[in-house]
């Protein structure tokens, strides 16, 4: 009995787990595999480098179609979401917290992409909306003079050259450069490499060139003075042909210098143009030339206008596209000498001998017009933020500054520390600068240059 319990046992043992197997006889199923995430790359993104709030175009492949699973970095700041997605393209506002380094895209349940290089976050503060301006001071020049020029980049405005009197009318020509510091607001001095008066500067990249002039050793120059303001060095290159009251601007990563005088009877009308990524030179022609003119850059547009030529005032303006480097051809509303000249916004403004101010819209490719308070035959132009500045004049001499607001469209007047014409203006972060120039007799023996700095500050 004991036996046949033990075999039953067996049988029923053996019945149940042949019933656990399939029907043909095989073995179990095995489950199935997992999907395998898709692996998201980035390809590429632009721009390379901004403040915060710029918006950058990741390019890649796999992000999906959700901007809740995807995740982005820049450098070690908290990951934010995209404002937009396709599976290959994201948008994406830069935080304020990034630093430069590696963007990291990150997609849940899939993989995280970095990119080959670095976003370069930049932390300089974005003047182009200050709308507020007021006079705050004065300060002096290692020199007086007049006939200068000036241009300001990053924290720097550098003013260089020029020709300095006494009441004895005991003139000499300047090589000095008086170097300003927004940030710290102290002045250091250096030197040109020969002294000049009647050269024009401009600013691009990290650099500031001074270029032309004469001199009682040099009629007409064509040395460029190059400063560094990253690694406060100076080197030197040469124009195509030597000039003074000539004129310069910069456009993108071109600093451009046109027109002049090339003789005591002859108007130049070269413009030398100047790479300051690749440091290489070329050259093209203005309309016409002619010196004592102006120049002024906005957007993808470059204008050199007004100046005089034959015993004649112009009111020509040449300009550039920076987009397919053509060169045309407009006018003013009217001939301006001693042109003066300066940009914001959208906004190119031109000023002179009248109180007329011709304004050009780079958005709409229209010129309107303004009364200004006074003249601006031998004054300067400087602008920050919203606002463009006229100062100075000689014809009567003057010390009213009329500020345009391209915003607003409306104008203002403050006032320099004295009068004065022949003064250099320039600007650099949110300071607006005029300096130099000749202060008129009023009375005295005879006119004298002076050390004379009137800063105005931006502020929102």
């Amino acid at each position: 009995m004991k036996r046949f319990f033990t075999i039953f046992t067996l049988g029923i043992v053996s019945l149940l787990l042949s019933c656990g197997k399939s029907d043909s006889g095989g073995t179990e199923s095995p489950a199935p595999t997992p999907p395998i995430a898709p692996t998201i790359t980035i390809s590429s993104f632009t721009p390379q480098s901004g403040r915060a709030g710029i918006t950058v175009t990741i390019m890649g492949t796999a992000f999906g179609t959700d901007l809740n699973a995807v995740s982005i970095k820049f450098g070690n700041a908290v990951a934010v979401k995209p404002k937009t997605i396709t599976p290959t393209q994201l948008s994406v506002d830069v935080p304020a917290d990034a630093t430069t380094g590696k963007i990291t895209v990150s997609v849940t349940g899939s993989t995280t992409a970095i990119s080959a290089t670095d976003f370069t976050f930049d932390t300089t503060i974005d003047y182009s909306t200050y709308n507020k301006i007021e006079y705050t001071g004065t300060a002096s020049l290692s020199e007086a003079r007049e006939d200068f020029a000036a241009a300001g980049i990053g924290n720097k405005i550098v003013f260089a050259g020029g020709f300095s009197y006494t009441t004895a009318k005991d003139g000499k020509y300047s090589k000095t450069v008086d170097i300003y510091n927004t940030s710290t607001n102290a002045w250091t001095t250096a030197q040109l490499s020969e002294a000049r008066e009647g050269l024009a500067a401009a600013a691009a990249g990290n650099k500031i060139l001074f270029a032309g002039g004469s001199s009682e050793t040099t009629t007409y120059s064509k040395t460029v003075d190059i400063y560094d303001v990253v690694t406060n060095t100076w080197s030197t290159a040469q124009l195509s042909e030597g000039r003074h009251k000539l004129t310069a601007t910069a456009i993108g990563n071109l600093v451009v210098f046109s027109g002049g005088a090339n003789s005591s009877s002859s108007n130049s009308s070269t413009v030398d143009i100047y790479d300051v990524t690749t440091n290489a030179w070329t050259t093209a022609k203005l309309s016409d030339g002619r010196r004592r003119l102006a120049s002024a850059s906005s957007g993808t547009k470059l204008l050199v206008a007004g100046g005089s030529f034959d015993n004649l005032d112009g009111k020509t303006v040449d300009v550039y596209d920076g987009v397919t480097k053509a060169w045309t051809t407009t006018q003013m509303s009217e001939e301006k000498s001693h042109c003066i000249g300066t940009s914001a916004g959208s906004k190119i403004v031109f000023a002179g001998n009248s109180k007329t101010a011709d304004i050009y819209d780079v958005t709409t490719n229209k010129w309107t017009t303004a009364q200004m308070s006074t003249t601006k035959y031998d004054g300067a132009a400087a602008s920050g933020g919203t606002k463009i500045l006229f100062a100075g004049g000689a014809v009567p001499s003057s010390k009213a500054v009329d500020i345009y607001d391209v915003v607003s469209n409306t104008w203002t007047t403050l006032q320099l520390s004295e009068e004065k014409y022949g003064l250099a203006g320039a600007s650099a972060a949110n300071k607006i600068i005029f300096a130099g120039g000749t202060r008129p007799a009023n009375g005295a023996s005879t006119s004298q240059t002076t050390k004379t700095v009137d800063i105005f500050t931006l502020s929102k």
